[in-house]
């Protein structure tokens, strides 16, 4: 009797755990992160990523998490792809990105899905809502005194990014903020890493679900994929904050819930990177 009891006690907690990994997934946060910078005064930047419309669900659930980014109060707002699941999300688009602004502007790069459901129209989506996408190029801004330098590339599975041309009139040693925005965190591995203050990326859903990074590295070389999208670095360093050399790396968990695989005890997230002197 005391073992059957015992059963039923650790049947019972262990599907607790797993319903309750599926709820966590469920659970959008605002992640804070603040990092020191060649500024005058502080900016704050939102970064959001991955999406992944394709009805009206996954476009409330957008909307939702672009609201409490721009509640934050941020001075830009950066995107880092996968704006849609399939060419499905494409009427959605711009239904979610109504309204999005932010002081010095809203900036995006395009994510793989955004090149397999139809890179052009996800770009007129984009501009027609007010977005700059950065296609191997780079813009400043201007925050009072404070300059800021955001770099753009495409999508590093479907194009092998001039780099030259993205960093052109960049300084290789500026004196003020240089942001490099991709999809893929695999951009931390390129030569130009160097060039930039800070880079952000999104890509791998924190790995979708939950496991030690191990796990996911020996599904990589086993298998030849795991929960997160192929992507060397990212494998290794699934979410959060990692510095090379005097470069930060920040990979954002994303927006989306999931779609033919739910979150299981990783969070979607709205980043806020205060930048402070």
């Amino acid at each position: 009797m005391r073992t059957r009891r015992w059963g039923i006690a650790v049947g019972l907690t262990g599907l607790l755990m797993l319903l309750g990994g599926f709820a966590v997934g469920r659970w959008t946060r605002t992640r804070y992160v603040q990092l020191p910078a060649p500024v005058k005064e502080p900016v704050r930047i939102a970064v959001l990523g991955d999406f992944h419309i394709i009805d009206e669900a996954s476009l409330q659930h957008a909307r939702a998490c672009l609201e409490r980014a721009m509640a934050e109060q941020p001075d830009a707002i950066l995107l880092v792809g996968d704006y849609v699941h399939t060419h499905h999300g494409l009427p959605y688009l711009k239904r979610a990105l109504q309204g999005v602004r932010a002081p010095l502007g809203v900036c995006a790069v395009l994510g793989n899905h955004d090149h397999r459901s139809g890179r052009d129209a996800v770009i007129r989506a984009l501009q027609d809502s007010g977005v700059r996408v950065l296609r191997e190029e780079n813009i400043t801004l201007r925050k009072g005194d404070t300059k800021l330098t955001l770099v753009g590339i495409y999508d590093l599975w479907f194009r092998k990014p001039n780099w030259a041309k993205a960093f052109r009139g960049v300084p290789e040693k500026p004196r003020h903020p240089v942001i490099l925005l991709s999809h893929n965190p695999d951009a931390a591995l390129s030569p130009y890493r160097d060039r930039a203050t800070l880079i952000v990326a999104g890509h791998t859903h924190a790995g979708q679900i939950w496991a030690p990074t191990t796990a996911h590295r020996t599904m990589q070389k086993l298998f030849g994929c795991s929960y997160i999208p192929k992507t060397r670095y990212g494998t290794s360093h699934p979410y959060g904050l990692y510095q090379e050399g005097d470069t930060w790396v920040y990979i954002t968990s994303g927006v989306t819930h999931g779609r033919s695989v739910p979150r299981w005890y990783t969070r979607p997230e709205v980043s806020i990177i205060d930048l402070v002197p």
